[in-house]
C-alpha cells in the first residue's frame, strides 16, 4: 500500500514537472519558429503572385492552439469564396525530455465577415502520438507510448491582406476534464491564395 502511494505521488510530481517543461519548451521553440517563419513570409515577394481575390486556400504556421506546440496547416473553403464553411488539416512534431510528440490537428471551420477581416469559429480534434525515445526520461520504460484524441474548438480573428499575407489570433478551447488545460491561445502567420 505504501509503495502504491509513493508511485502515485511520484507520477503526480512527474506530470507537474512535465507540464512545466512542456510550457517552457513550447514557448522557446515556438518563438524561434515564429520568428523564422515571419522573416521568410515577410520577405517573400507577394506582389503579383495572387490574382485570385477569393483566396479560398491558405497555408500557415500555427503556434500553440490545436497543434499543442505548433503545427503547419493547410486550410481550404468548400465553396469558391473567401468566407463560409471550410476545413483545415495540419501536422506538428516536437521531441522533449526523451519523448517524441506528433500532433495531427483537423477541424471544420467557418469564416464570417467581409473582404479581409473574419471571425473564425470551428470544431475539431487533435490526434496526439506519443513515444519514448530513450531511458534518459524520468520514466525509463521503453513501452511508454500511446495515441490520444483531444477535441477542441476554434474562436478567433483572421486577417487576409490583398497580397495574401494571413494573420490569425484567437483561443482554442480543449474539451477535457482537466480545468488547467481548457483554453490555449493561438497565433498563426501564413499565406492565402
Amino acid at each position: 500500500m505504501l509503495k502504491s502511494n509513493c508511485i502515485k505521488q511520484g507520477l503526480v510530481q512527474y506530470k507537474r514537472r512535465i507540464k512545466k517543461y512542456l510550457f517552457i519548451f513550447a514557448f522557446m521553440y515556438f518563438t524561434r519558429i515564429f520568428f523564422t517563419a515571419s522573416v521568410l513570409i515577410l520577405t517573400f515577394p507577394f506582389s503579383g503572385i495572387s490574382q485570385n481575390e477569393t483566396k479560398r486556400e491558405a497555408i500557415y504556421l500555427e503556434g500553440l492552439g490545436s497543434g499543442i506546440f505548433y503545427s503547419f496547416n493547410y486550410d481550404w473553403r468548400f465553396k469558391d469564396q473567401a468566407k463560409g464553411l471550410g476545413a483545415k488539416a495540419g501536422l506538428g512534431y516536437t521531441a522533449i525530455d526523451g519523448f517524441n510528440i506528433a500532433t495531427i490537428p483537423i477541424a471544420v471551420n467557418c469564416l464570417i465577415g467581409k473582404k479581409r477581416n473574419f471571425l473564425e469559429l470551428g470544431l475539431g480534434a487533435t490526434v496526439v502520438l506519443l513515444s519514448s525515445t530513450n531511458s534518459t526520461s524520468a520514466i525509463s520504460d521503453p513501452r511508454v507510448s500511446g495515441t490520444g484524441l483531444m477535441f477542441n474548438g476554434i474562436v478567433g480573428y483572421r486577417r487576409v491582406s490583398k497580397s495574401g499575407f494571413l494573420l490569425r489570433a484567437g483561443l482554442t478551447p480543449f474539451f477535457t476534464s482537466d480545468p488547467a488545460e481548457l483554453i490555449a491561445p493561438q497565433v498563426s502567420i501564413g499565406y492565402a491564395f
